[in-house]
């Protein structure tokens, strides 16, 4: 964990001071790594409901998926100058901790409402092969109820377990993404609020960079 923490903090340095986490962006998983947690033709309203996050702005990823469960927020004071921003001048401590975000006042000339690097846990379906799949339900157990129980669902393969165990891993999650890095979010002209909404992060203090972007993932530890 100690060298995801220095390369995070390394980052930060060359970031600048207008990136914004979002209070939860636990909903802030890339395309690529959804997974499934509803039927075909779900409902927004239907998505949610069912502790899901929902988002259809990419016609080939999942659009109803599992979020992350977040465990800690790492603030990290131990480096005042690769703080990245998280507030405005004058801040308070409390609206600072409204917006998730970390605030230490006891050093002069550097940020004092900063972001955090958050510890998150995720369920990870498509890591586990077909064959080594553990079951994680009765026969005939619905896709619902199985991923009501935690499990995931997948009936493409046949002679192997449809309801069975997620991969399960730790995670460090931060938005101090170099700006060549980032992944896009967004859509042109997406403000502040819509990018939080959609659980992704914000920075737009490089003019020709991607304002709206996925928070990046670090220190990827496997616990089950």
């Amino acid at each position: 964990m100690a060298n995801s923490v220095f390369w995070a903090i390394a980052v930060a340095l060359v970031l600048g001071a207008e990136a914004y986490m979002p209070l939860d962006y636990r909903c802030g998983v890339k395309p690529k790594s959804r997974d499934n947690c509803g039927p075909p033709g779900i409902s927004p309203d239907e998505c949610v409901k069912k502790g899901c996050c929902f988002d259809d702005s990419d016609p080939d990823s999942i659009w109803c998926y599992t979020p992350w469960k977040f465990e800690d927020t790492i603030c990290n004071p131990a480096e005042p100058k690769a703080r990245v921003n998280c507030g405005y001048p004058g801040i308070t401590s409390q609206d600072c901790d409204k917006k998730g975000c970390c605030f230490n006042d006891t050093i002069p000339n550097v940020v004092w409402c900063y972001q955090p690097i958050i510890e998150a846990v995720e369920r990870d379906c498509s890591a586990v092969e077909p064959k080594k799949r553990v079951n994680c339900g009765p026969p005939g157990v619905s896709p619902d109820e199985c991923i009501k129980n935690g499990c995931c669902f997948n009936s493409d393969v046949g002679g192997v377990p449809w309801c069975f165990k997620p991969e399960i891993k730790k995670e460090l999650l931060q938005c101090a993404v170099l700006p060549k890095a980032r992944i896009n979010c967004g859509y042109p002209d997406i403000t502040m609020d819509q990018c939080y909404k959609k659980g992704c992060c914000y920075d737009s203090s490089e003019s020709d960079s991607i304002w709206c972007f996925y928070p990046d993932i670090e220190d990827v530890t496997i616990i089950e």
